[in-house]
């Protein structure tokens, strides 16, 4: 047995929306109790109060979670300025869970922690776990860089799903969860041991257009020189040599499709910022040397059907009869683009899952997945990502 309950919680009152959401899981629980449990809260809750609340109707639920700019569920749809809970009760399927602290300074470090934590007194491996869900600090944080530690901390043999935390915005603090602790600065990790199916779909719709470049310098987030030339001038047939056009809060022109060597598929990076004096732009994410590039562009409708093509992906791939629940990650960048339209992300995956099908999922400052089962896991931009699990 292995089953998935979701509640979504609108109220303003941290206490009035947990409680709301808790009511929606055990309708679904009936008398099964927890094991585990993944929540995605607004940031302007007091966290404190909704975990305790949570452990004190579980105390002994492994929960893990993290602060959103949005939030989606199967049953409340998109929503901002709320919470929603995905519970897991199961005799096929254990769970652990592990966090590691001052991310910041040191991703080997913390996920390192993070991913002993979660196997120390388990009787578990590396070799065991089947599945690692992860949230993570995003100001000052390098996605890609934590995202290749886990990778090496997990053996290369895990696949790794998740985000980065978000503020609404705000950039100022993102806050991770643990059982009943509100964390700063920290990677958090939720394992799953035995039974377990997975199969993920990644897209973002962005489109690769244009001459194909190579990364001949860069060093963590800023790239130097594009063909050995200064970053900025990849941009000038597209923008002008005067400024690269980006926003901060998500980057509307100026996405990069990255190939990296021996790769066919692509992951985007997003600017964070116009071109400095030298030339050199900055992005959300390392951009590795080596790398091939090309300038992306898109619309909404791209935006809303690479939603549907994540989803179509995962559930085409998925190993299995009959996929227990869904959880998706999709970035602030699309949420900003989509403006009044950003419902249809959710709508559209829905449309296919059915209304039966239990789904989460929030946006983030960066997404975490791989390609494929068969594909490394990797830090992305501006995408949406499906993760599909069960058992049968």
């Amino acid at each position: 047995m292995f089953k998935a309950a979701v509640g979504h919680g609108i109220d303003p009152d941290e206490i009035g929306a947990i409680t709301e959401a808790l009511e929606q899981c055990q309708q679904i629980l009936d008398n099964d109790t927890p094991q585990a449990g993944i929540l995605l809260a607004a940031v302007d809750f007091d966290h404190a109060v909704i975990l305790r609340h949570i452990r004190d109707i579980y105390p002994e639920i492994t929960l893990v979670g993290g602060t959103s700019v949005g939030e989606m569920s199967s049953t409340m749809g998109f929503q901002q300025d709320s919470l929603t809970l995905m519970l897991f009760s199961s005799d096929e399927v254990t769970f652990r869970a592990g966090y590691g602290s001052n991310v910041s300074a040191d991703t080997t470090a913390a996920a390192t922690a993070a991913i002993e934590q979660a196997l120390a007194d388990s009787g578990q491996t590396v070799k065991d776990m089947k599945l690692c869900y992860s949230l993570c600090e995003a100001l000052k944080v390098d996605g890609a860089a934590l995202v290749s530690d886990l990778r090496v901390a997990t053996k290369q043999q895990v696949p790794i799903f998740g985000g980065l935390t978000a503020d609404d915005y705000q950039f100022a603090h993102t806050y991770q969860f643990f059982n009943d602790e509100v964390l700063e600065d920290t990677v958090v990790v939720l394992a799953f041991f035995g039974e377990l199916k997975v199969s993920f779909g990644v897209a973002t719709g962005q489109k690769p257009t244009g001459p194909k470049a190579t990364i001949t310098k860069s060093e963590s987030y800023t790239v130097h020189e594009i063909d050995h030339q200064p970053a900025r001038n990849f941009y000038a047939p597209y923008f002008g040599k005067e400024e690269v056009r980006v926003a901060r809060s998500g980057a509307f022109t100026g996405p990069l499709a990255v190939y990296e060597p021996g790769e066919i598929n692509f992951y985007v990076r997003a600017p964070n910022g116009g071109s400095k004096e030298d030339g050199s732009v900055s992005y959300f994410g390392n951009v590795p040397e080596g790398s091939t590039v090309q300038i992306t562009d898109t619309d909404r409708e791209s935006l809303v059907q690479s939603a549907q093509d994540a989803f179509s992906k995962a559930k085409f791939a998925y190993p299995g009869k009959e996929p227990r629940a869904v959880i998706m990650t999709s970035c602030v960048s699309r949420m900003k683009n989509l403006g009044m339209q950003v419902n249809k992300e959710h709508e559209v995956v829905e449309a296919i899952a059915g209304t039966n099908l239990p789904n989460i999922g929030f946006y983030a400052y960066g997404e975490i997945s791989p390609f494929s089962e068969t594909s490394a896991t990797y830090f992305h931009n501006e995408t949406f990502t499906a993760l599909l699990i069960g058992t049968r």
